[in-house]
């Protein structure tokens, strides 16, 4: 028994890459004349909450000022789909899971924060370590109105896939996104990377140190126990 659909929550669920966000900010705020320059600990204090994707007119509303949130964005969309683009390996466990799916048929679906820019690059990025293994569907940012933690994007990818949430899993790296999956119904495996490292994840949720096919199986059947470490 195998689920019949693998869902990746994030970009952070394939490849380490939030440190490259956070640069790709800073750069965009140099061009443009911003006088922001977020430190890891800003960063990772605005991605905590998840809800809305734009961290700039969040932080701009922070401190009382008035930015061109939507315009920073474009270019820090453009910027980091330029880091991503300049290589970047998937995360440990992650290439055996996607050809364990493959080789089972089961769709592979990626649900993602950013727009079409970052994700294409990332995906040629990592095409060779992929073994060119496509994802059947992949959400946008573009595609919901509410980001994780509401589920609304993990509820489309099911919808999409025509299947009942207990019929697939999910894979996340944020307490935010596997609230998502959770309120959608998902099975959901948390293999947060440095950016959740620290975070606490609500049970029955279960965190893997490391990504197995193994334990991507037993958290879809419901095995906790076999998962946890």
């Amino acid at each position: 028994m195998a689920p019949k659909a693998v869902i990746f929550g994030g970009l952070g669920s394939l490849v380490e890459c939030a440190d490259l966000d956070r640069q790709a900010w800073n750069a965009a705020f140099r061009i443009h004349g911003v006088g922001w320059d977020w430190s890891w600990d800003v960063y990772a204090e605005l991605m905590r909450p998840g809800g809305d994707w734009q961290l700039a007119a969040r932080f701009a509303d922070y401190l009382g000022m008035e930015v061109d949130a939507a315009r920073l964005d474009v270019t820090h969309q453009r910027l980091f789909a330029a880091r991503l683009a300049d290589g970047i390996p998937l995360r440990p466990g992650v290439d055996a899971v996607l050809r364990w799916a493959a080789k089972a048929r089961l769709p592979i679906v990626l649900v993602s924060r950013s727009e079409a820019e970052p994700v294409e690059a990332l995906l040629k990025a990592t095409a060779r370590a992929r073994a060119g293994i496509p994802f059947d569907r992949i959400i946008l940012r573009s595609d919901v109105r509410r980001m994780a933690p509401d589920p609304e994007a993990m509820v489309l990818a099911l919808t999409e896939l025509g299947l009942a949430p207990k019929q697939a899993v999910a894979i996340v790296d944020t307490p935010a996104t596997a609230e998502a999956a959770r309120e959608a119904g998902l099975p959901c495996l948390a293999y947060p990377g440095v950016l959740a490292e620290t975070e606490r994840f609500d049970p029955p949720i279960v965190r893997a140190p490391i990504l197995r096919v193994d334990r991507v199986i037993e958290t879809w059947r419901g095995l906790p126990m076999m998962v946890a470490e």
